[in-house]
């Protein structure tokens, strides 16, 4: 079984279209879709309960959430999924999702990243976000992350912070395997960049560069919500 984890906050919209997507897997393969929600003041909840099973955590963040969410699942194959992420593609999907953790020295699989614009700038981002987790070992949230639940337990799994939950298990997976790109493409929201595409790029590489030099993931993420 593929165990799918999506974390939510005031998503109603988003998680709705993406739902409907995941239901459209088939059933070639088992899966289940949990959503966590970290205390929506939105319709989210009783949205997402009409096709997943849905857990609440009134305090937390988003590592917690994910934490959460792999606890609560029953998958051998975890599947971790943004919001506002919509896939390319769902033909034989779970299969192809199979085949890529089969592979030797495999220890996680990631999508190919895309926004839901063609500007230049969005284009560069995707290209430059590929590179980074197929030779730098970092995979973030959007892109898609799945691993086996032997591989994710082995790395420690998702930390309960509210920053850089990704980075650190990403890393952490990485020396375990090698990472795999799925052939399929995954699409994000270009959303956190409404205030400025540049500020907003300059801002996320400056988290990482505080992150680098040991500032906590609770500091950073005073500064990346500010």
């Amino acid at each position: 079984m593929i165990s799918i984890i999506i974390p939510v906050l005031n998503e109603e919209k988003n998680i709705d279209r993406l739902l409907e997507q995941l239901n459209q897997l088939g059933n070639n393969v088992a899966y289940e879709i949990i959503v966590v929600d970290g205390g929506s003041h939105d319709h989210t909840v009783s949205v997402a309960q009409k096709s997943a099973s849905v857990y609440q955590l009134k305090q937390g963040n988003r590592g917690a959430q994910l934490h959460y969410g792999a606890e609560k699942s029953s998958g051998e194959i975890l599947w971790f999924l943004h919001s506002d992420s919509r896939i390319g593609s769902t033909q034989n999907l779970l299969e192809q999702m199979q085949n890529v953790l089969q592979q030797e020295h495999c220890s996680a699989g990631f999508f190919a990243l895309s926004f839901d614009s063609t500007d230049f700038f969005y284009r560069y981002l995707a290209v430059t976000s590929n590179l980074r987790a197929r030779y730098l070992g970092l995979i973030f949230g959007d892109q898609g992350l799945f691993t086996t639940r032997k591989a994710y337990e082995k790395a420690g799994g998702f930390e309960s912070i509210p920053l850089m939950e990704d980075w650190r298990l990403s890393r952490r997976l990485k020396k375990l395997g090698d990472f795999y790109q799925i052939p399929i493409s995954i699409m994000t929201s270009s959303r956190r960049f409404k205030k400025g595409k540049l500020r907003t790029h300059l801002k996320m590489h400056k988290i990482k560069l505080l992150y680098l030099m040991r500032m906590s993931p609770e500091k950073l993420a005073q500064r990346y919500y500010k």
